[in-house]
């Protein structure tokens, strides 16, 4: 009896100091975005009517840290609200293609992070459901690397092997699930959509990051995803200029899509994009991109500069045969922020979207914006409103 009571006390106290060693830290956001149509988009026999509607998300959990090991879980969620109109092809697209109803939602997709995760000095793991973006971009989004064309919610695994001088990364995703456009650096990008997980069939991608003295960045990478038999191989080139007032990034895309199987026909993407940065507050570039005219650029994200898509019009600027260039300035500051794009050519768009924030600290940031976005055929007024954590 003695034995079992000081085993007892000896495994209490062990529990007790892992306790007390353990990190647990909050993820999360909940915010919502009304997008007010000002064009007669709905169809004619449809009433002919601006179509408007709001989405809301919420994604919570929290990780817990053993050191160099962690553990997280979290749930999620999202609806679109006040449709109009509500009744016809349009407010139902909106139910079942923005968003998946909430009675289709299996059980199990609510739950968005459950993953394990291990992290050194040389050598990042992580599986199960997590944030591939938070992963690979940090949470503040700022670690530079290659991984630009996936993000969001993906059931499978990543790691990165980092060395001094280049980090060599890799993912492979057996489903995902997204929150609307998924174009990371965009306000409001992940307010107004929800699809429950599902199947990628099989996406595999791998990279390097090549780092020179903090001034040139290589990033090639490649990709398959097997059920579709779709080949992506292709890189990035950042050069990075410039200390204190005034800097210069210059970066340079170029992708080669194929399918191994089927589809005969390849195609590619060309991009160009330079941003002047002035006192870390006021940033302004243009760019050119062209796509090829057999098939448009196969992705689940991309880092472009557009709003097209961010507020629910399902515009693809990555389309076949597209050839457009663009201008930008903005502003960047810790409480308000700036984004105005014009662009020309087959894809036009002219966006202006500011959002302040109203609290930010280490853990907590709160704030709200709004704007207005022209894409193509599609014009709109957009406001939102996000507590990130």
């Amino acid at each position: 009896m003695k034995k079992k009571v000081m085993s007892a006390l000896a495994l209490s106290g062990l529990l007790a100091s892992s306790a007390s060693a353990a990190s647990v830290d909050a993820f999360g956001h909940i915010g919502t975005a009304y997008n007010f149509g000002l064009k007669n988009e709905v169809s004619t026999a449809e009433g002919g009517k601006k179509p408007w509607f709001g989405g809301a998300t919420a994604r919570a959990g929290v990780e817990i840290g053993f050191g160099a090991v962690s553990i997280g879980v979290g749930a999620t969620g999202g609806l679109p609200y006040a449709i109009s109109p509500s009744s016809s092809v349009f407010g139902n697209y909106v139910r079942n293609g923005y968003f998946t109803k909430p009675s289709n939602v299996e059980w199990y997709n609510w739950i968005s992070d459950a993953y394990l995760r291990a992290d050194s000095s040389l050598f990042s793991f992580i599986g199960g459901r997590y944030n591939l973006g938070e992963f690979f971009d940090g949470k503040d989004g700022l670690n530079p690397n290659g991984v630009d064309w996936v993000s969001g919610q993906h059931e499978g695994l990543s790691f990165i092997l980092d060395t001094r001088y280049f980090a060599w990364w890799g993912t492979y995703s057996y489903e995902m699930m997204n929150y609307g456009a998924e174009n990371p650096g965009r306000f409001g990008n992940d307010l107004m959509g929800f699809n429950q997980y599902y199947k990628t069939g099989h996406y595999l991608s791998t990279g390097f990051d090549i780092r020179i003295k903090d001034i040139l960045y290589i990033d090639p990478f490649a990709t398959y995803v097997v059920d579709s038999n779709l080949l992506q191989l292709g890189g990035k080139l950042d050069l990075r200029l410039g200390r204190g007032t005034f800097k210069s990034t210059t970066t340079l895309r170029g992708m080669y899509q194929a399918y191994t199987k089927g589809y005969s026909q390849s195609t590619y993407l060309g991009w160009i994009d330079q941003e002047f940065l002035v006192s870390n507050l006021v940033k302004f570039g243009g760019g050119f991109y062209s796509v090829g005219k057999n098939h448009g650029i196969h992705r689940s994200s991309d880092k472009a500069r557009f709003y097209g898509n961010t507020f629910g019009s399902q515009v693809d600027y990555f389309a076949h045969g597209v050839n457009s260039w663009y201008g930008f300035i903005g502003l960047t500051d810790k409480y308000f922020s700036f984004d105005f794009l014009y662009a020309g050519g087959d894809y036009q768009e002219i966006s202006a979207i500011a959002n302040v924030n109203l609290y930010k600290d280490r853990f907590v940031e709160f704030g709200l914006g709004g704007g207005w976005v022209r894409s193509n055929h599609h014009d709109q007024a957009v406001a939102f409103t996000k507590l990130s954590f």
